[in-house]
């Protein structure tokens, strides 16, 4: 796999749990305000899963899906975290986290793939970008 095309997939696969795990918080809160900022953000990630999927295709590549132990860790993982606490506050704090983890990742990617294109690596960079307003967006429910 050549470094544009692990950059691609990484991004797919990212925007891909993002948008699994927004839709999966979006059902465990009442509250309209927060459900508002996070559909804002599911719409974000979906155009991030569209984007990196029309550049490999572009270049006659099939995008991949996340793992089903990826998936199954990350399911569990929500389903026990908000088993007791559905508050405004927590799932805010779990979407933080997720994007923190999201920006770390992502940036460790880019800097171990330094030569691949310059389309791509502005693609990373607006994804770390998007996470880190979406995260500075969310602090205020934190209580």
């Amino acid at each position: 796999m050549n470094t544009n095309e692990e950059m691609l997939q990484f991004l797919h696969k990212s925007a891909k749990m993002s948008v699994d795990s927004t839709t999966k918080l979006l059902s465990k809160t009442d509250n309209h305000k927060l459900r508002a900022e996070l559909l804002c953000e599911l719409d974000g990630y979906k155009r991030f899963e569209r984007e990196s999927s029309s550049l490999l295709r572009s270049h006659g590549l099939k995008p991949q899906d996340v793992g089903m132990g990826t998936k199954l860790m990350s399911d569990v993982g929500m389903a026990v975290s908000t088993m007791m606490n559905t508050s405004a506050s927590h799932i805010a704090e779990m979407m933080i986290n997720g994007s923190n983890m999201g920006v770390i990742k992502m940036s460790k990617h880019l800097n171990r793939n330094l030569d691949c294109p310059e389309k791509t690596r502005n693609l990373c960079s607006d994804m770390i970008n998007y996470e880190k307003n979406r995260m500075e967006k969310l602090t205020s429910y934190l209580r």
